[in-house]
C-alpha cells in the first residue's frame, strides 16, 4: 500500500569552483561559505514550500582538489546509434 503523502525529496547541489590565481582559500573561509549557501537555500526553501512541507533537512559538504586539464570523452554515440568508446 502506498505512503499517503508520498515521500518527495529535493536535492540541491552547488558546486563552488576556486581557481583564483595568487590567492589560497582556508578552511575558515570555506566553512563560512558553506554555512552561508545552506542557510540560504533554507530560507529560499521555506519561503517557496508550503508550510510544514519540510520535514527534515540535511547538508553535506566536501572539499576537494581536482587537478584536471582537460576532460576526456570515454564514451561517445555516434548518430547512426552504435556505441564508441575512445
Amino acid at each position: 500500500m502506498a505512503q499517503d503523502p508520498v515521500p518527495k525529496h529535493l536535492t540541491i547541489t552547488l558546486d563552488f569552483d576556486l581557481q583564483t590565481a595568487g590567492s589560497t582559500v582556508g578552511e575558515a573561509r570555506i566553512r563560512a561559505a558553506y554555512n552561508a549557501a545552506v542557510e540560504a537555500a533554507l530560507v529560499a526553501a521555506l519561503e517557496q514550500l508550503p508550510e510544514g512541507s519540510i520535514k527534515n533537512v540535511t547538508a553535506e559538504m566536501d572539499w576537494s582538489y581536482r587537478w584536471m586539464e582537460k576532460r576526456e570523452v570515454r564514451f561517445s554515440r555516434d548518430d547512426d546509434g552504435g556505441a564508441d568508446q575512445g
